[in-house]
């Protein structure tokens, strides 16, 4: 009956079925910030966080330090992503208004 209740268990919101294991999910990191590193782009950099995000899924934890790397890729891209945003801000036009 217990183990009944194990497999019962919900998945996490952030756990994504298609990248099913750690190994699945980090490797789809390393294939998006490859192409980052190729041509950085605030969308590509959106899509690495996201994943990074998701990495972060109880379901991905299987040890200790991918618990840790999970957190640290977050923590990076999303440092990219405000960035990126920072810098479109800085070439936007200001706004004036007629008085």
């Amino acid at each position: 009956m217990q183990l009944q209740m194990v497999n019962a268990h919900k998945a996490s919101v952030l756990y994504d079925p298609e990248l099913p294991t750690a190994n699945d999910m980090m490797a789809a990191i390393c294939c998006v910030a490859t192409h980052y590193a190729m041509k950085p782009s605030l969308d590509l950099a959106m899509l690495v966080a996201d994943l990074a995000l998701k990495f972060t899924a109880p379901e991905y934890a299987e040890s200790i330090l991918i618990k840790d790397i999970s957190k640290r890729l977050l923590n990076q891209w999303d440092k990219i992503v405000e960035e990126h945003r920072n810098s479109e801000a800085e070439f936007l036009p200001a706004h004036s208004t007629l008085q």
